[in-house]
């Protein structure tokens, strides 16, 4: 009797038996392993160089903003959505009229970037297409607003005055939302080939 009450028993044919307790205890601690493994790596975030961490959890977005480096964050509860707070760029065409009505093309390169504090406000209400939502629509409106208060030829001879205005305006619509400037630059005015024409006979 005390043979058959081993963990390996031989019965009549000589065929081993092995006791199934003993290989589901190893499988369920395996498991529990895996798990807690799983659990423990899904417990850390890294928050990239650059960037600063937004904390969703279930859906609503935290007012706490994480730095770079290793952070903790809840399982299956927080979700960490990385904000690029590098410098970006953007560059704009667009067609504005001067005071004298004169038909203006231009290209206005911005580089800019996402203030650190600002970051979770800024995905919470604008998300991360921000250069399309808020950027680009608010350079295409300050070109135009500015060019009309000049006439063509004063927007030649005041380029550097004309830049500064529109640095100004458009940081007056970005700035709220968490967005700063940090090069403004007009690449090019063109303009018609009448009004070419004109300003070549005029040097002449």
């Amino acid at each position: 009797k005390g043979k058959k009450e081993s963990k390996m028993e031989i019965n009549k044919n000589n065929v081993v038996n092995i006791n199934p307790k003993p290989v589901k205890k190893i499988v369920l601690i395996v498991v529990l392993a895996a798990l807690v493994l799983f659990i423990a790596l899904n417990s850390f975030t890294v928050v990239q160089a650059g960037h600063t961490g937004v904390m969703v959890n279930f859906g609503k977005v935290a007012d706490t903003v994480l730095e770079e480096g290793l952070h903790f964050k809840i399982p299956f509860v927080s979700e960490i959505v990385q904000v690029d707070n590098r410098v970006m760029k953007t560059e704009v065409d667009s067609n504005a009229a001067s005071k004298d009505l004169q038909t203006i093309s231009s290209k206005v390169s911005v580089n800019y970037r996402v203030n650190k504090s600002s970051s979770a406000d800024i995905y919470k209400n604008v998300g991360s297409d921000f250069a399309n939502v808020i950027v680009n629509p608010a350079i295409q409106e300050c070109v135009k607003s500015v060019a009309a208060k000049y006439t063509a030829e004063q927007l030649i001879t005041n380029r550097t005055t004309v830049s500064s205005e529109m640095e100004d305006e458009i940081s007056q619509k970005i700035n709220p939302y968490g967005l700063s400037i940090e090069v403004f630059n007009i690449v090019n005015f063109d303009f018609s080939d009448e009004f070419n024409k004109a300003i070549e006979a005029k040097q002449t």
